[in-house]
């Protein structure tokens, strides 16, 4: 271990970091904290002495205690520490030292002044150029990023900007344009979907794109019973015809087939190369330099196959706490250029909804229609977002914000609730309800709880994270759950996503008859070679779940986003982020 290190954590266990103060600790103390024998504990306080660190009093003689003086400047030190912590990508250790509780004041305004200078556009100049870095702080732990079992939408956003699909949806036409893929073409009765492969594409390590690389992705899902899976179950075989062209042999005729092959799990990864999360290969526009629990990197790849990105590199930082109040988006406002005022602003509406899901698959009052009944009229989003005083929301009855303002909604009365609740079988059991432990829902949770606790509905709060709602058997515990869906630019797709996915918590929460009702509906729709009629089917099938209150469709989301003003080439992509590649700005915010 480097000497600033072990000084710095000999300084994590003491009480005090004010330079100047003596205070009493002992040899053996001293050894329990830096982890060797008392013997090289005084061979390391000898050194920091030499180096000016500290001075050292032993006490001779029972009753005497040792006595220790920090002498360097501690502010200038723990600076050093914790920009060494940064750059060498230990973000979770910045962090902590941030908050540690005996940061001095001073040390804490130095730190907090060099942690936001961090984020945003920041310039790095080496010896040769200048390299263009985008930085984003975000307090949610990361998830999985496999293309395969991906269900976050950042994360999915993140595995765009590394991979790409055959096909891709365009959200201004609402069709489709090629990505890998610069043609194609299907026979009559859609059993048969040709594509042909762009030549010369390049992988990130290298090596040429070819049809046995979307084979390859194609077994992947099945052999690790994705929750993708079901997008290829159609698939009979898949004939190579050579290096540029493949076919797609279905088992019955998909007018949907487009869109199957454009999502986020038919992302093509290279047949020669062993996954690895950490170090995933793509042919998208970044490619992956490093992923761990505190940061994703993202680099420029340089043979991509179309416009190289002007951002050299991206990196996403892990950041668990608040410890940077600047920053309400991806990007910060430079100090000497622009202030909030002159700031822009983003409007995004975001494409899809909360909502409250009932847990069929676990026995409970939940199966009662009386008692959903009343969970519906308490949870009321109208009073809702009048009491929490959420401007930014509006009610939901639908997945889509666009059906949701054509609907009327008005507000219900405690006593309509308490009267369905009559109408149940509800005995004063206690109802389990999980959600999303962010600020926000925990908020609408409690505010939830108060209201069933007026009409005699004990209901207990559980609540879990992101990767925990992946990863726990939610379905074996909770009798209800509330959640969000944030649908990809192509609406279809994701509305069958919903149904169709085993990730999702609608497809987890429903028992073997509702499913069975679903997956008859979504078949038909999957032949539907029109997208007016596969729209109105979906519909259809929204309407089951309000009417029979299996889902209580709570609120959509409008998010403001502000960036500086010197930020140009701002499209937002799929699940409401800006694309990466698109970016540049006319100056920089920090030079380091």
């Amino acid at each position: 271990m480097k000497s600033n290190e072990h000084f710095m954590q000999m300084l994590l266990g003491l009480s005090e970091w004010e330079t100047g103060r003596e205070q009493k600790i002992g040899i053996q103390e001293l050894s329990h904290l830096l982890c060797c024998t008392p013997r090289n504990v005084k061979l390391i306080l000898r050194k920091w002495e030499s180096e000016g660190l500290l001075l050292w009093k032993a006490g001779v003689g029972r009753g005497n205690h040792s006595r220790l003086t920090i002498l360097c400047d501690i502010t200038e030190f723990l600076a050093s520490y914790f920009q060494k912590r940064l750059m060498d990508g230990k973000v979770g250790e910045a962090v902590e030292l941030l908050h540690h509780k005996n940061l001095p004041a001073g040390a804490k305004r130095l730190l907090q002044e060099t942690w936001d200078s961090q984020f945003g556009f920041v310039a790095i100049e080496n010896d040769k150029r200048s390299q263009e870095i985008l930085r984003i702080p975000r307090e949610r732990a990361f998830s999985t990023i496999d293309p395969a079992f991906v269900a976050v939408a950042a994360e999915s956003h993140f595995i765009q900007q590394i991979c790409h699909t055959l096909v891709i949806f365009d959200l201004e036409t609402q069709d489709f344009k090629p990505q890998l893929a610069y043609a194609w073409e299907r026979n009559l009765d859609m059993t048969a979907w040709t594509f042909y492969l762009r030549k010369g594409v390049r992988f990130h390590h290298g090596r040429v794109l070819t049809g046995e690389d979307v084979t390859y992705t194609v077994q992947r899902l099945i052999q690790l019973d994705s929750p993708y899976r079901w997008q290829v179950d159609d698939i009979d075989w898949i004939e190579q015809r050579n290096d540029g062209a493949i076919t797609f042999h279905l088992r019955k005729p998909n007018g949907f087939f487009l869109h199957l092959v454009s999502c986020i799990g038919m992302s093509i990864l290279p047949h020669d190369v062993l996954f690895s999360e950490s170090a995933i290969v793509g042919t998208g526009p970044f490619r992956m330099v490093e992923f761990t629990d505190d940061r994703l990197v993202l680099a420029a790849f340089d043979d991509y196959y179309r416009e190289r990105a002007i951002l050299d590199r991206v990196e996403i930082w892990r950041v668990p706490g608040s410890c940077s109040s600047k920053q309400r988006y991806q990007l910060s406002l430079a100090e000497d250029e622009a202030t909030e005022d002159d700031s822009k602003s983003l409007e995004v509406q975001e494409v899809g909804c909360h909502y409250l899901n009932f847990n069929f698959r676990k026995p409970g009052i939940q199966h009662d229609f009386a008692f959903r009944q009343a969970i519906k009229l308490l949870i009321d989003p109208v009073q809702m977002i009048r009491d929490l005083k959420k401007e930014t929301f509006t009610p939901a009855g639908s997945f889509l914000p666009e059906r949701s303002q054509r609907m009327h909604f008005s507000s219900h009365t405690i006593e309509e609730a308490a009267h369905w609740l009559q109408k149940s079988a509800y005995q004063g059991e206690a109802v389990l309800l999980s959600f999303n432990d962010a600020k926000k829902v925990r908020e609408e949770a409690e505010w939830l709880q108060e209201r069933c606790q007026r009409v005699g509905i004990r209901l207990e709060l559980q609540g879990i994270t992101k990767g925990q709602f992946l990863s726990y058997d939610i379905a074996q515990h909770a009798d209800m759950a509330m959640m969000g869906e944030v649908l990809q630019r192509d609406i279809e797709l994701g509305l069958m996503e919903i149904y169709k996915n085993k990730c999702s918590l609608v497809h987890r929460f429903l028992d073997d008859d509702r499913l069975a009702i679903v997956e008859e509906r979504m078949s038909k729709i999957l032949q539907l070679q029109d997208s007016k009629e596969r729209m109105r089917a979906l519909e259809k099938m929204e309407d089951i779940l309000r009417d029979e209150a299996w889902l209580l469709f709570l609120y959509h989301t409008k998010r403001f986003d502000h960036y500086h003003p010197a930020l140009q080439g701002i499209a937002v992509d799929s699940f409401g982020w800006i694309d990466f590649s698109k970016l540049w700005v006319k100056s920089f915010v920090t030079s380091l």
